[in-house]
C-alpha cells in the first residue's frame, strides 16, 4: 500500500474532481447542505469566541477569560457536534442515493438511538487530534508513528461513518465489517490518495495565504501603526534593539501596530475552519457512496448507479496514474 503523501497539484486536483461530483450530488438534494452549515456555522462561531476572548483581554475589556473558557468547551464539544453532523450528511446522502428526497429531520429521526456510537467516534476523533499534535512534536520514528496512526484512523473514521448512519451498526461491527470493504478499494484510492484522501488539501489551500497575508499584516502595522487604537500597539522597533536599521519608511521609531495581525488571524482561522469542514463534508459524501455501492448497491437508483462508476473509482484523467480496476 502507497503512503506517499500527493504533491500539491494532485491534491489540488483531487479536490477538484470531487467537489465537481459533489455537488452533481447535492443537485439532487439540497437538504445535505444543511449539515455542512451547521458545521460551518459552529466553526465560525467557535473562532469568533475565542478572539473575543484574546481581544477583551488585551483591551482591559472584562468577560474575556470567560470567554476564552466559553471558546474552550466549544473547542472539546466540537468533536460531538461536528460527528453528528457528518452522520446526519451521511444519511442524507445514502436515502438521497437511494432516490428518495429527505429532509435533515427525515435523516435526524433514522438516526435516534446512536447517541453511543456517536460519542465514541467523538472520543476517538478527540484522540486522533492529541496524536496529530504529538506528531508536529516527536520527531524520527515515533512521529512518523505517530502520523501513520492518524491517517489510518482518518480511513477508518469514514468508513465507520455510513457503518454507522446506513446500518446502525456499532464501532465493533463496523470495524469488522471494513474487512469486506477493504476487497473493493480501488487502485487509484490506494496507489494516488495513499491512506489519508485528501491528506493535507487545507494546508495546500491555506499554505500561501497565511505567508503572504501574514507579511501584508505586519508591513500594515509597521507602516501604519501609529494611526491605530493604542490598545493594540506593542511599541517603537527600537524597543526591541537599539540597532534596527532604517528600511524605506520603516526603522527604529517606527510603532508597530498588532491590529491588523489579529484582523488577518481571525479571517485566517475562520476561513481555515470552513474549508475544514467542506473538505469533511465531501469525504463523507464520497465514502457514504462508496459503502453504499458496496454494501447495498441494489438500493441504489438506478439512474444514479451508473453516474457513480467513475467517481467512486477516482477514475479521472486529470489526476490518475493508474487504471481503475475492472
Amino acid at each position: 500500500m502507497n503512503f506517499d503523501k500527493p504533491g500539491r497539484r494532485e491534491r489540488l486536483s483531487q479536490l477538484g474532481f470531487l467537489m465537481r461530483h459533489t455537488f452533481s450530488i447535492l443537485g439532487r438534494n439540497r437538504a445535505m447542505l444543511a449539515p455542512l452549515f451547521a458545521m460551518w456555522i459552529y466553526a465560525a462561531a467557535m473562532v469568533s469566541v475565542f478572539f473575543a476572548g484574546i481581544l477583551f483581554i488585551a483591551t482591559g475589556t472584562g468577560g474575556g477569560g470567560w470567554l476564552l473558557f466559553g471558546g474552550l468547551i466549544m473547542f472539546v464539544y466540537k468533536f460531538f457536534f461536528y460527528n453528528r453532523a457528518e452522520l446526519t450528511l451521511s444519511r442524507l446522502t445514502f436515502d438521497t442515493a437511494t432516490g428518495d428526497t429527505p429532509t435533515r429531520r427525515d435523516a435526524t429521526s433514522a438516526l435516534a438511538g446512536l447517541g453511543a456510537q456517536t460519542r465514541r467516534l467523538a472520543l476517538l476523533d478527540m484522540a486522533a487530534a492529541w496524536i496529530a499534535s504529538r506528531k508536529n512534536k516527536e520527531g524520527g520514528l515515533m512521529g512518523m508513528l505517530l502520523g501513520g496512526l492518524g491517517e489510518i484512523w482518518d480511513l477508518v473514521n469514514h468508513f465507520l461513518v455510513p457503518a454507522v448512519a446506513v446500518d446502525r451498526l456499532t464501532l465493533r461491527d463496523g470495524i469488522a465489517r471494513l474487512k469486506r470493504l477493504k476487497a473493493h478499494v480501488p487502485e487509484t484510492l490506494i496507489g494516488i490518495f495513499g491512506i489519508d484522501i485528501m491528506g493535507g488539501v487545507v494546508g495546500t489551500l491555506m499554505g500561501p495565504l497565511y505567508l503572504f497575508g501574514g507579511l501584508a499584516a505586519i508591513g500594515y502595522g509597521l507602516v501604519f501603526g501609529d494611526g491605530m487604537p493604542a490598545a493594540f500597539s506593542a511599541g517603537a522597533l527600537r524597543e526591541l534593539s537599539q540597532d534596527i536599521p532604517a528600511f524605506g519608511p520603516i526603522g527604529p521609531e517606527t510603532v508597530f501596530n498588532w491590529l491588523p495581525v489579529f484582523i488577518f488571524a481571525f479571517l485566517g482561522f475562520v476561513l481555515h475552519g470552513l474549508i475544514a469542514r467542506a473538505v469533511t463534508a465531501i469525504k463523507v459524501i464520497y465514502f457514504t457512496l462508496f459503502y453504499s455501492r458496496i454494501m447495498h448497491c441494489e438500493a441504489l437508483d438506478p439512474g444514479i448507479r451508473a453516474d457513480l462508476e467513475g467517481y467512486l473509482d477516482l477514475n479521472d484523467k486529470e489526476f490518475s496514474s493508474s487504471e481503475a480496476p475492472a
